[in-house]
Protein backbone atom coordinates (compact mmCIF):
# COMPACT_ATOMS: atom_id res chain seq x y z
CA UNK A 1 0.00 0.00 0.00
CA UNK A 2 1.42 3.35 -1.01
CA UNK A 3 0.74 6.69 0.60
CA UNK A 4 -0.36 9.02 -2.12
CA UNK A 5 -3.25 11.08 -3.50
CA UNK A 6 -5.08 11.73 -6.74
CA UNK A 7 -3.44 14.45 -8.78
CA UNK A 8 -6.16 17.04 -9.26
CA UNK A 9 -5.93 20.78 -9.64
CA UNK A 10 -7.37 22.83 -6.78
CA UNK A 11 -10.37 23.71 -8.95
CA UNK A 12 -11.03 20.06 -9.68
CA UNK A 13 -10.90 19.10 -6.01
CA UNK A 14 -13.38 21.86 -5.22
CA UNK A 15 -15.78 20.76 -7.93
CA UNK A 16 -15.68 17.14 -6.80
CA UNK A 17 -16.39 18.07 -3.19
CA UNK A 18 -19.23 20.28 -4.37
CA UNK A 19 -20.59 17.49 -6.54
CA UNK A 20 -20.69 15.18 -3.56
CA UNK A 21 -22.75 17.56 -1.46
CA UNK A 22 -24.79 19.93 -3.63
CA UNK A 23 -27.50 17.65 -4.99
CA UNK A 24 -29.52 16.65 -1.96
CA UNK A 25 -32.86 15.47 -3.33
CA UNK A 26 -32.82 12.02 -1.77
CA UNK A 27 -29.33 11.24 -3.10
CA UNK A 28 -26.94 9.47 -0.76
CA UNK A 29 -23.41 10.89 -0.26
CA UNK A 30 -21.04 9.91 -3.04
CA UNK A 31 -17.53 9.30 -1.76
CA UNK A 32 -14.38 8.70 -3.78
CA UNK A 33 -13.59 5.01 -3.58
CA UNK A 34 -12.54 3.73 -7.00
CA UNK A 35 -10.73 5.79 -9.66
CA UNK A 36 -9.95 4.79 -13.24
CA UNK A 37 -7.25 6.90 -14.88
CA UNK A 38 -6.90 6.99 -18.68
CA UNK A 39 -3.53 8.35 -19.84
CA UNK A 40 -2.10 9.14 -23.26
CA UNK A 41 1.58 8.90 -24.09
CA UNK A 42 3.59 11.39 -26.11
CA UNK A 43 4.44 9.99 -29.57
CA UNK A 44 7.45 11.23 -31.53
CA UNK A 45 8.36 9.91 -34.99
CA UNK A 46 6.14 6.89 -34.52
CA UNK A 47 7.70 5.94 -31.18
CA UNK A 48 6.10 6.01 -27.76
CA UNK A 49 7.95 8.23 -25.31
CA UNK A 50 8.14 7.81 -21.53
CA UNK A 51 6.15 11.01 -20.90
CA UNK A 52 2.38 10.73 -20.56
CA UNK A 53 -0.56 12.79 -19.33
CA UNK A 54 -3.99 11.93 -17.97
CA UNK A 55 -6.78 12.53 -20.48
CA UNK A 56 -9.67 11.13 -18.45
CA UNK A 57 -10.74 9.98 -15.01
CA UNK A 58 -13.75 8.01 -13.84
CA UNK A 59 -14.61 8.27 -10.14
CA UNK A 60 -16.99 5.85 -8.42
CA UNK A 61 -18.22 5.63 -4.86
CA UNK A 62 -18.20 2.64 -2.51
CA UNK A 63 -21.58 1.51 -3.90
CA UNK A 64 -20.12 1.27 -7.40
CA UNK A 65 -21.91 4.37 -8.71
CA UNK A 66 -19.94 6.31 -11.31
CA UNK A 67 -20.54 9.86 -10.10
CA UNK A 68 -17.78 11.92 -11.76
CA UNK A 69 -16.18 11.86 -15.21
CA UNK A 70 -13.35 14.26 -16.05
CA UNK A 71 -11.86 15.01 -19.48
CA UNK A 72 -8.43 16.65 -19.57
CA UNK A 73 -7.33 18.88 -22.44
CA UNK A 74 -4.36 17.21 -24.18
CA UNK A 75 -2.60 20.52 -24.81
CA UNK A 76 -3.11 22.24 -21.45
CA UNK A 77 -3.65 19.11 -19.27
CA UNK A 78 -6.45 21.01 -17.56
CA UNK A 79 -9.94 19.52 -16.93
CA UNK A 80 -11.86 21.48 -19.55
CA UNK A 81 -14.99 19.39 -19.20
CA UNK A 82 -16.52 17.09 -16.63
CA UNK A 83 -19.79 15.40 -15.79
CA UNK A 84 -21.53 14.77 -12.49
CA UNK A 85 -24.01 11.91 -12.19
CA UNK A 86 -26.65 11.86 -9.45
CA UNK A 87 -28.48 8.81 -8.17
CA UNK A 88 -31.47 7.68 -6.20
CA UNK A 89 -30.20 4.45 -4.71
CA UNK A 90 -28.33 2.96 -7.69
CA UNK A 91 -30.47 4.57 -10.42
CA UNK A 92 -29.02 7.54 -12.28
CA UNK A 93 -31.52 10.41 -12.29
CA UNK A 94 -29.50 13.37 -13.52
CA UNK A 95 -26.22 14.33 -15.22
CA UNK A 96 -24.67 17.80 -15.16
CA UNK A 97 -22.32 18.73 -18.01
CA UNK A 98 -19.66 21.37 -17.35
CA UNK A 99 -17.47 23.20 -19.85
CA UNK A 100 -14.61 25.32 -18.52
CA UNK A 101 -16.04 25.04 -14.99
CA UNK A 102 -19.47 26.38 -15.95
CA UNK A 103 -22.65 24.35 -16.09
CA UNK A 104 -23.49 24.05 -19.79
CA UNK A 105 -26.48 21.70 -19.76
CA UNK A 106 -28.00 18.87 -17.75
CA UNK A 107 -29.95 15.69 -18.44
CA UNK A 108 -32.86 14.35 -16.39
CA UNK A 109 -33.74 10.65 -16.71
CA UNK A 110 -37.03 8.86 -16.09
CA UNK A 111 -37.62 5.12 -16.18
CA UNK A 112 -40.44 2.67 -16.77
CA UNK A 113 -41.42 0.15 -14.06
CA UNK A 114 -39.16 -2.48 -15.67
CA UNK A 115 -36.14 -0.17 -15.40
CA UNK A 116 -35.87 0.88 -19.04
CA UNK A 117 -35.22 4.54 -19.85
CA UNK A 118 -38.59 6.03 -20.75
CA UNK A 119 -37.80 9.72 -20.97
CA UNK A 120 -34.73 11.91 -21.34
CA UNK A 121 -34.99 15.67 -20.89
CA UNK A 122 -32.07 17.91 -21.81
CA UNK A 123 -31.90 21.45 -20.48
CA UNK A 124 -29.48 24.15 -21.63
CA UNK A 125 -28.16 26.61 -19.06
CA UNK A 126 -27.30 30.18 -20.11
CA UNK A 127 -26.45 32.46 -17.23
CA UNK A 128 -29.43 32.24 -14.88
CA UNK A 129 -31.76 30.90 -17.58
CA UNK A 130 -32.61 27.24 -18.08
CA UNK A 131 -34.33 26.14 -21.29
CA UNK A 132 -35.60 22.76 -22.39
CA UNK A 133 -33.59 21.75 -25.46
CA UNK A 134 -35.35 18.48 -26.20
CA UNK A 135 -37.46 15.92 -24.38
CA UNK A 136 -37.20 12.37 -25.76
CA UNK A 137 -39.70 9.58 -25.09
CA UNK A 138 -38.65 6.00 -25.81
CA UNK A 139 -40.54 2.93 -27.02
CA UNK A 140 -39.11 -0.60 -27.10
CA UNK A 141 -39.63 -3.77 -29.09
CA UNK A 142 -40.19 -7.26 -27.66
CA UNK A 143 -36.41 -7.80 -27.40
CA UNK A 144 -35.97 -4.74 -25.23
CA UNK A 145 -34.38 -2.66 -28.00
CA UNK A 146 -35.37 0.94 -28.69
CA UNK A 147 -37.89 0.90 -31.54
CA UNK A 148 -38.95 4.55 -31.62
CA UNK A 149 -37.98 7.86 -30.07
CA UNK A 150 -40.25 10.90 -30.21
CA UNK A 151 -38.70 14.25 -29.39
CA UNK A 152 -40.40 17.44 -28.22
CA UNK A 153 -39.05 20.99 -28.28
CA UNK A 154 -39.12 23.71 -25.63
CA UNK A 155 -42.78 24.42 -26.45
CA UNK A 156 -43.59 20.72 -25.89
CA UNK A 157 -44.44 20.31 -29.57
CA UNK A 158 -43.33 17.22 -31.46
CA UNK A 159 -39.95 18.00 -33.00
CA UNK A 160 -38.76 14.67 -34.43
CA UNK A 161 -39.56 10.99 -34.75
CA UNK A 162 -36.81 8.39 -35.01
CA UNK A 163 -37.57 4.78 -35.97
CA UNK A 164 -35.12 1.93 -35.46
CA UNK A 165 -34.79 -1.37 -37.31
CA UNK A 166 -32.80 -4.45 -36.23
CA UNK A 167 -31.70 -7.71 -37.84
CA UNK A 168 -31.96 -11.21 -36.37
CA UNK A 169 -28.82 -10.61 -34.31
CA UNK A 170 -30.45 -7.58 -32.62
CA UNK A 171 -27.99 -5.28 -34.37
CA UNK A 172 -29.36 -1.89 -35.37
CA UNK A 173 -29.29 -1.79 -39.18
CA UNK A 174 -31.42 1.25 -39.98
CA UNK A 175 -32.50 4.46 -38.34
CA UNK A 176 -34.65 7.03 -40.04
CA UNK A 177 -35.38 10.39 -38.47
CA UNK A 178 -38.02 12.92 -39.43
CA UNK A 179 -36.93 16.16 -37.77
CA UNK A 180 -38.77 19.48 -37.94
CA UNK A 181 -38.63 21.41 -34.69
CA UNK A 182 -35.94 19.47 -32.79
CA UNK A 183 -32.91 17.22 -33.26
CA UNK A 184 -32.16 13.94 -31.44
CA UNK A 185 -29.75 14.20 -28.51
CA UNK A 186 -27.08 12.25 -30.43
CA UNK A 187 -27.58 14.49 -33.53
CA UNK A 188 -28.04 11.43 -35.77
CA UNK A 189 -30.49 12.01 -38.62
CA UNK A 190 -29.74 8.84 -40.58
CA UNK A 191 -27.99 5.54 -39.87
CA UNK A 192 -27.48 2.42 -41.96
CA UNK A 193 -25.38 -0.62 -41.07
CA UNK A 194 -24.46 -3.78 -42.97
CA UNK A 195 -22.89 -6.41 -40.75
CA UNK A 196 -21.50 -9.92 -41.03
CA UNK A 197 -20.91 -12.29 -38.13
CA UNK A 198 -18.58 -15.07 -37.06
CA UNK A 199 -19.65 -18.58 -36.09
CA UNK A 200 -20.72 -17.55 -32.56
CA UNK A 201 -22.64 -14.43 -33.55
CA UNK A 202 -20.06 -11.71 -33.02
CA UNK A 203 -19.80 -8.88 -35.53
CA UNK A 204 -16.82 -9.59 -37.78
CA UNK A 205 -17.26 -6.79 -40.31
CA UNK A 206 -19.58 -3.84 -40.67
CA UNK A 207 -20.20 -0.95 -42.99
CA UNK A 208 -21.68 1.99 -41.11
CA UNK A 209 -23.16 5.11 -42.67
CA UNK A 210 -24.11 7.99 -40.39
CA UNK A 211 -25.40 11.49 -41.00
CA UNK A 212 -25.40 14.00 -38.17
CA UNK A 213 -26.96 17.44 -38.07
CA UNK A 214 -24.80 19.96 -39.88
CA UNK A 215 -22.29 17.35 -41.09
CA UNK A 216 -21.97 15.40 -44.34
CA UNK A 217 -22.98 11.76 -44.47
CA UNK A 218 -20.00 9.49 -43.77
CA UNK A 219 -19.38 5.80 -44.36
CA UNK A 220 -16.70 3.64 -42.79
CA UNK A 221 -15.92 -0.06 -42.77
CA UNK A 222 -14.61 -1.88 -39.70
CA UNK A 223 -13.23 -5.39 -39.30
CA UNK A 224 -13.11 -6.85 -35.77
CA UNK A 225 -10.99 -9.53 -34.11
CA UNK A 226 -11.57 -11.02 -30.66
CA UNK A 227 -9.68 -12.97 -28.01
CA UNK A 228 -10.86 -16.20 -26.40
CA UNK A 229 -12.81 -14.24 -23.76
CA UNK A 230 -14.76 -12.27 -26.34
CA UNK A 231 -12.88 -9.00 -25.90
CA UNK A 232 -12.31 -6.90 -29.02
CA UNK A 233 -8.52 -6.96 -29.53
CA UNK A 234 -8.28 -5.47 -33.01
CA UNK A 235 -10.02 -3.18 -35.47
CA UNK A 236 -9.19 -2.42 -39.08
CA UNK A 237 -10.91 0.82 -40.04
CA UNK A 238 -11.39 1.63 -43.72
CA UNK A 239 -13.10 4.37 -45.70
CA UNK A 240 -16.10 3.89 -47.97
CA UNK A 241 -13.89 2.68 -50.82
CA UNK A 242 -12.13 0.10 -48.67
CA UNK A 243 -8.89 2.00 -48.15
CA UNK A 244 -7.30 1.39 -44.75
CA UNK A 245 -7.28 4.52 -42.57
CA UNK A 246 -6.11 3.11 -39.24
CA UNK A 247 -5.52 -0.06 -37.24
CA UNK A 248 -6.32 -0.29 -33.54
CA UNK A 249 -5.03 -2.83 -31.02
CA UNK A 250 -6.47 -3.37 -27.52
CA UNK A 251 -4.83 -5.09 -24.55
CA UNK A 252 -6.75 -6.33 -21.50
CA UNK A 253 -5.98 -7.27 -17.92
CA UNK A 254 -6.74 -10.80 -16.65
CA UNK A 255 -10.02 -9.42 -15.22
CA UNK A 256 -11.01 -8.26 -18.77
CA UNK A 257 -10.66 -4.56 -18.00
CA UNK A 258 -8.96 -2.50 -20.67
CA UNK A 259 -5.23 -2.00 -20.12
CA UNK A 260 -3.91 -0.38 -23.28
CA UNK A 261 -4.73 0.81 -26.78
CA UNK A 262 -2.40 1.40 -29.73
CA UNK A 263 -3.45 3.17 -32.92
CA UNK A 264 -1.53 2.96 -36.20
CA UNK A 265 -2.11 4.90 -39.40
CA UNK A 266 -2.42 3.38 -42.88
CA UNK A 267 1.39 3.16 -43.09
CA UNK A 268 1.63 1.19 -39.82
CA UNK A 269 3.10 4.19 -37.99
CA UNK A 270 2.14 4.46 -34.33
CA UNK A 271 0.08 7.62 -33.86
CA UNK A 272 -1.55 7.10 -30.46
CA UNK A 273 -0.93 5.07 -27.32
CA UNK A 274 -3.25 5.05 -24.33
CA UNK A 275 -3.12 3.20 -21.01
CA UNK A 276 -5.56 2.65 -18.14
CA UNK A 277 -4.84 2.44 -14.40
CA UNK A 278 -7.24 1.34 -11.65
CA UNK A 279 -7.04 2.64 -8.08
CA UNK A 280 -8.93 2.13 -4.83
CA UNK A 281 -9.07 4.59 -1.90
CA UNK A 282 -10.24 2.77 1.22
CA UNK A 283 -10.17 5.71 3.63
CA UNK A 284 -12.32 8.83 3.53
CA UNK A 285 -9.29 11.16 3.58
CA UNK A 286 -7.99 9.51 0.35
CA UNK A 287 -4.43 9.43 1.71
CA UNK A 288 -3.81 5.80 0.81
CA UNK A 289 -4.03 4.50 -2.73
CA UNK A 290 -4.10 0.85 -3.73
CA UNK A 291 -3.47 -0.15 -7.32
CA UNK A 292 -5.79 -2.89 -8.48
Amino acid sequence: MKKSGIRFSVATVVLIITACSSFSQGVKPQNIYRVTVNSRYVIENGERQSKYYAIGQLISDSLGRLHTEIDFNWETHYPDSYRWHYFEDTVKVRTDFFLKEKLHHFNVYQYSPNGALSELSIFTVTGNDTTLTVREKYSYNSNGKVSKVVGYNDKEKKGFTAKYKYNDFNTEIKRKVRARRAVPSDSILYLAREASYDSIGRVSTEMLTVEKKGLPRKTRQTQYTYDAKGNTIGKLVKDKSGNLTKRIEYVYRPDNRIKGMRVYDANETLIEYQAWRYEIYKTSDRRYRVFE
